[in-house]
């Protein structure tokens, strides 16, 4: 598809409607930074995109915070038990 268009673009560009004018089509420098300045835009907004939304499986972090709950709490138990003193458990929110 993208094949197609840039067929389409360069050469209608490539050769104007007067014969005597026809010309090989080279892009000037401003076409060029106006393509790098795009190709640069996007990757600045996906890098914001990725830096304040990232991609994380939530059923994984869910499991990992389960099971670093569980063991956070066996070894509050287990401490609690050796000192002879109250459990202290911190409580989670999943």
């Amino acid at each position: 598809m993208w094949f197609e268009r840039f067929v389409i673009i360069v050469t209608s560009l490539h050769r104007d409607y007067i014969p005597s004018s026809w010309a090989m089509y080279s892009p000037t420098w401003v076409e060029i930074s106006i393509y790098i300045g795009s190709i640069g835009l996007f990757f600045t907004a996906f890098l914001i995109f990725a830096k304040t939304m990232p991609v994380i499986a939530m059923a994984e972090i869910k499991h990992i915070l389960k099971i670093s709950g569980e063991a956070q709490k066996n070894a509050a138990l287990a401490h609690s038990k050796d000192h002879g003193r109250e459990p202290v458990v911190i409580p989670q929110t999943i």
